[in-house]
């Protein structure tokens, strides 16, 4: 619905400064359209992002009834004050606000849900890239995905990317084929616990599975 009024408001822009052309008043109206067809682009972009968030489940809180219906009036009085051609600062300023308001909500959603999504896959490639067998391209997706969750998403491929590295990372930790046997032994290696009661027959597989004989060091 605010998008149909968002297209509505924008497809009486253009008319609306043309029938004011000749007009004394002129002036200011057509410098509130002109703030106004910028808000309007700037809302457009924030509501497909926030489809895009929906439908790739990224949180379904992103959009709420009060920031919903704040938006909706504010784009409906401007819709009509353009229309009518008594569009003010006080419409555009409300819409503004209303916009604002919504930016930093999916703001607070976006770190939230992307925190929850990559937290665990940071943990493990920050603990564990230097078992990995492309330890360059670990410290490349644990870069992307801090960098990823500073600010909102300019576009839903930037989201796309986001879930791609995430998964990547994911990959790149399931590639080591870690079990409770063997992540026990990995904390004991890191805190310099382990001893050669630790070498198992299964963990001696698992290091020569994983090409790691070489590179882990029990120490005495």
């Amino acid at each position: 619905m605010i998008l149909e009024s968002l297209q509505s408001a924008n497809s009486t822009i253009l008319d609306s400064v043309q029938a004011t052309s000749n007009k004394q008043a002129a002036k200011a109206f057509k410098d509130q359209v002109i703030a106004l067809s910028q808000c309007t682009s700037q809302l457009e972009q924030l509501l497909n992002l926030i489809k895009a968030m929906q439908e790739k489940k990224i949180s379904s809180k992103v959009f709420t009834v009060e920031i919903k219906d704040s938006l909706q009036d504010a784009v409906d009085t401007c819709g009509q004050k353009t229309n009518d051609h008594t569009l003010d600062v006080s419409a555009v300023t409300a819409l503004k606000n209303a916009i604002e308001l919504c930016r930093k909500n999916v703001d607070i959603t976006w770190k939230e849900a992307a925190n929850d999504l990559s937290n665990g896959v940071e943990n493990s490639l920050a603990s564990l890239k230097g078992l990995l067998q492309n330890k360059q391209e670990a410290e490349g997706l644990l870069e992307a995905l801090q960098k990823a969750k500073v600010s909102i998403p300019g576009s839903s491929k930037a989201i796309d990317t986001f879930l791609e590295h995430v998964k990547r990372g994911k990959g790149l930790i399931d590639g080591l084929h870690l079990d409770e046997e063997a992540e026990k032994f990995i904390v004991k290696v890191r805190t310099q616990q382990a001893t050669v009661a630790d070498l198992s027959p299964h963990i001696m597989d698992w290091l020569k599975e994983n090409h790691l004989t070489g590179q882990i060091k029990v120490r005495f």
